[in-house]
C-alpha cells in the first residue's frame, strides 16, 4: 500500500461519496448575494452534462450583503443535506457570510450525510469547520457562478474539478517552480483554502487541528505586508511549526500600492517564509481566485514530488467508491 493510502486508512475521516455521473447536485448561497443570470448559467453548465440540479429556494433570497437572512441560508443548506437524492453540494459563490453561520449548522448532520461538499474563498470557514467539527473531508474547488457560470469555463479547472470528484486517485503535473529545494518527496495531509479565512478561525472551535499538514493557501486583493503578518500569526500561533510543506497557489492583486512605502512585494514575502520555515515553502500552484484552478481535498493525505525547476502532487482515497 502506498504512504498515501496508509495514512488516509489510518486517519478516521468520514470520506464523502464519489460523484456519480450523471447525478444530483444542490445548490445553496451560504455567503453574498447571488446573480441570477451567472446562477442560471451554471447550472445550465451542470444540466448539460446530464446531471439533475436542484437549487435551494433561499439561494435567491437577498438580506443586506447576504444571499438572505442567516436563517434563510442555514436553512437552504439543511434542506441539501437532508435530501437523500442530491450527491454534492456546491456552493453558488463566495464573498462574505458563513462565519455568521458556523454555530447554527448541524456539522454532524452534514458528515452523516456522504454527500460531496464543495467551494473555495468564503467557503474556506466551511470547509474548516467541518473537518474540525464533524472529521469530514470536503472539497476545495470551484463554485457556480464564479467558475461554472462563466461563458466558456476554464477548461483546465473543468478537467480537474471533474475528476477530483468522480475518481479516488488524481494527479497536478509539472508545477513551475525555482524553489532551490533537494529533489524530495513528503506525504502530508492537505488542507487550506483562503488565508484570510484560515487567519480568521484561528482561536475558534473551527479550526481543525492537524499535524504533518501540507498547507494550501492563497489570497485576493491584499497587500504583500498584510499577507506576511497573517503568515506570522499562523507562525506563532504554532500553525506552521506542525507542516511538512507549505504551498501557496495564486495572490491575485497582492502588490504594494502606497507608493510613499517601501513595495514590499510577494517575493520578498515568501523568501522571509524561506528563512524562517524548515521545510519546502512552494509557488505558483494552480488554485486561488483566478479561473484556472484545481480541485482539492481538505482533510485528504497527498504526496508531493520536488524536482529542479519543479513539483507535482497526487492525492487518492479522499471518496467512498
Amino acid at each position: 500500500m502506498s504512504t498515501v493510502a496508509t495514512m488516509a486508512a489510518t486517519r478516521t475521516l468520514r470520506l464523502p461519496r464519489a460523484m456519480p455521473e450523471p447525478g444530483v447536485i444542490g445548490i445553496c448561497a451560504p455567503s453574498g448575494r447571488v446573480d441570477e443570470p451567472l446562477l442560471n448559467a451554471g447550472v445550465a453548465y451542470l444540466e448539460s452534462f446530464g446531471h439533475r440540479v436542484i437549487v435551494a429556494e433561499e439561494t435567491r433570497h437577498t438580506w443586506r450583503y447576504f444571499a438572505g437572512s442567516d436563517e434563510d441560508r442555514v436553512a437552504g443548506l439543511h434542506r441539501l443535506v437532508d435530501d437523500p437524492s442530491v450527491d454534492m453540494i456546491i456552493a453558488a459563490r463566495g464573498g462574505y457570510g458563513i462565519s455568521r453561520l458556523l454555530q447554527h449548522i448541524d456539522w454532524n448532520r452534514v458528515a452523516a450525510s456522504g454527500k460531496l461538499y464543495c467551494g473555495f474563498s468564503d467557503f474556506t470557514a466551511f470547509n474548516m469547520a467541518a473537518y474540525a467539527c464533524a472529521n469530514l473531508l470536503t472539497m476545495h474547488g470551484p463554485m457556480l457562478t464564479s467558475d461554472l457560470g462563466r461563458p466558456e469555463p476554464d477548461t483546465f479547472a473543468e478537467n480537474h474539478f471533474w475528476q477530483a470528484v468522480t475518481h479516488n486517485e488524481h494527479r497536478i503535473e509539472d508545477v513551475t517552480c525555482d524553489h532551490g529545494y533537494d529533489a524530495r518527496r513528503i506525504d502530508g495531509i492537505l488542507w487550506g483554502g483562503n488565508l484570510s479565512l484560515v487567519v480568521h478561525l484561528l482561536g475558534t472551535p473551527y479550526f481543525p487541528s492537524i499535524d504533518d499538514g501540507i498547507l494550501y493557501l492563497e489570497d485576493l486583493a491584499e497587500e504583500p505586508y498584510a499577507i506576511e503578518r497573517q503568515f506570522m500569526q499562523l507562525y506563532h500561533a504554532g500553525v506552521l511549526k506542525r507542516l511538512r510543506a507549505l504551498v501557496l497557489g495564486d495572490f491575485a492583486q497582492c502588490s504594494a500600492t502606497n507608493t510613499q512605502r517601501y513595495p514590499y512585494s510577494m517575493e520578498e514575502v515568501v523568501e522571509s517564509l524561506r528563512l524562517l520555515l524548515p521545510y519546502p515553502v512552494l509557488t505558483n500552484f494552480p488554485f486561488g481566485h483566478v479561473a484556472r484552478k484545481v480541485t482539492l481535498p481538505f482533510g485528504g493525505a497527498g504526496t508531493l514530488h520536488l524536482r529542479e525547476g519543479g513539483y507535482s502532487l497526487r492525492f487518492g482515497g479522499h471518496l467512498r467508491t
